[in-house]
């Protein structure tokens, strides 16, 4: 529609969108068919190329609703069309800009002609809190839009604020329209007792559960499949890598079942040697004043962080107690009912078939088994991530925390993450124990996550210049090593001595000042 795009008469256009908005937003209609209307139109009465709408824990907790519209019908996936500026979104809480989208990596893929003409908008979709008074973020709605002089950018920032605010009132009907499924420490487990009707719903002195932060769709479906395993006392298997979430999602696991009030235990393998760490996992036998890690994890769960750390006898051991429920005792079996939580970043598969891991033990563990993807791997986590370390971490010192600079967003963002959550949690920490005003600025950000534009470090040599300079070094070393021998230096570098000796001469280097006892 031009008159939507052009700027002239933009007010009036808006209105008539926002009308048909609301039109479709009738309170009597089902919410879901609601939101399908209400996109149609948007997409309709705009000359939008596409919006998309993001809600989070809609219908149900840990579900995600992503739909999207295009006059093509192009983009119909459920993926988030551009994780990265959802997740800028989610953590700040404001609304991005993306003025040229052909140089945003969410959009890698996409016809690059299409995207020079294009720029994309999200704005968060917030609610209040019955029990707060301040918004929490809900979602997002996202626009592909003609590219527009940035005055004309920050109009339809602003219409589609006013639209989003439209969309949260629907998206809050979906919720209350939607029968809640009891939670997981309400149904019964196999193995233990269950709950009494009697008993009383509130869980105030129970361990709340830990808060796992969940943007991206390979997060959500891993806590989705915490939430089906906690519903039973079957063995779970939680595989990545380290620092990745495989601890709270163990917690998380242990949190939402029937044991949650029962102990979590956590015992660490490849800290003690083999018989210690056997008398710890299963007490002594000799002395039952001293019970082990089963026996204290009595009808909760037990944590094994690293059980491809277990030696083969805890392995066989470990294997007879699934099996029977049991443990050795000099009267009589104790009998005990503990649900086995295991991790390992290692490739288990090699490991049984190289015989150090047991095939047996292996099948028995891996019944349920969640694999806890790398933070590479869901960018979209990393600035919600990020906000809620830093949240956390200026409740506990007393300090504020306002916001992360764009900046810094930016090198959060393009970073790989080779040490996962745990790397982020640090550089979190460490980037508030620097900041003064409670802003995280670039500087603020560890060196390994600074690049050569943010630190001022760019490259002042051209490509020649820089190889003839690492050549003089490579040179210098090696004529060092060899004491000034050329002939040594040429073997050491495994090129001809006329190579070396002219580029000894190009360089302008004097072999004899690396010969002891010769002068200059």
């Amino acid at each position: 529609m031009p008159a939507f795009t052009s700027g002239e008469d933009f007010s009036q256009a808006a209105h008539l969108s926002l009308r048909a908005l609301l039109e479709e937003a009738e309170p009597r209609r089902p919410a879901r068919e609601c939101l399908d209307a209400m996109l149609n139109r948007l997409v309709s009465t705009t000359a939008y190329h596409r919006v998309c709408l993001e809600l989070l824990d809609v219908p149900l907790p840990n579900l995600r609703l992503s739909l999207s519209r295009s006059p093509k019908a192009l983009f119909a996936g459920a993926d988030s069309p551009a994780p990265l500026i959802v997740g800028q979104v989610l953590a700040t809480r404001r609304p991005v800009i993306i003025e040229n989208m052909a140089e945003h990596p969410d959009f890698y893929g996409r016809d690059p002609n299409e995207l020079e003409r294009l720029s994309f908008i999200c704005v968060p979709i917030t609610t209040r809190s019955q029990h707060a008074q301040e918004l929490t973020v809900m979602g997002t709605l996202g626009a592909d839009v003609p590219k527009a002089p940035p005055v004309f950018l920050e109009r339809h920032c602003d219409f589609l604020l006013t639209a989003a605010a439209v969309f949260a009132v629907t998206a809050s009907r979906l919720l209350s329209e939607t029968p809640q499924t009891p939670k997981m420490g309400q149904t019964g487990r196999a193995g233990r007792a269950p709950v009494s009707p009697n008993e009383p719903a509130s869980s105030d002195d129970s361990p709340l559960e830990p808060a796992v932060v969940a943007v991206s769709k390979s997060m959500r479906l891993a806590l989705r499949q915490v939430e089906q395993a906690a519903r039973s006392s079957s063995p779970v298997l939680l595989r990545g890598e380290e620092g990745s979430g495989k601890e709270y999602l163990a917690r998380t696991l242990h949190a939402q079942g029937l044991g949650h009030k029962e102990p979590f235990q956590r015992l660490t393998a490849g800290s003690l040697p083999p018989e210690a760490l056997y008398q710890a996992l299963f007490g002594s036998s000799s002395a039952p004043s001293k019970p082990g890690a089963l026996e204290l994890a009595q009808n909760g769960d037990l944590y094994i962080p690293d059980i491809d750390e277990l030696p083969v006898v805890a392995q066989y051991a470990l294997l007879r107690f699934l099996q029977e429920g049991t443990i050795k005792r000099p009267d009589a079996p104790l009998a005990l009912s503990v649900r086995i939580i295991a991790a390992s970043r290692a490739n288990l598969e090699d490991l049984v078939s190289q015989g150090e891991f047991l095939e047996d033990l292996y099948y028995t563990l891996s019944v349920t088994t969640i694999y806890v993807p790398p933070l590479r791997d869901r960018a979209g986590d990393v600035l919600p991530l990020a906000e809620h370390f830093l949240t956390e971490y200026a409740a506990a010192k007393g300090v504020p925390f306002k916001r992360i600079s764009t900046p810094a967003i930016d090198l959060l963002s393009q970073y790989h993450w080779p040490d996962n959550v745990s790397e982020l949690r640090s550089s979190m920490q460490r980037a508030l124990d620097q900041t003064e005003d409670g802003v995280i600025r670039a500087y603020h950000l560890p060196p390994t996550l600074q690049t050569a534009e943010s630190s001022h470090t760019e490259a002042t040599l051209s490509f020649g210049e820089a190889v003839d300079q690492f050549e003089k070094e490579l040179l210098t070393e090696a004529l060092k090593k060899a004491k000034g021998n050329m002939f040594q230096a040429a073997k050491d570098l495994r090129e001809s001595y006329r190579i070396i000796n002219y580029k000894v001469k190009k360089h302008a280097i004097d072999p004899k000042r690396f010969t002891p006892g010769k002068k200059r």
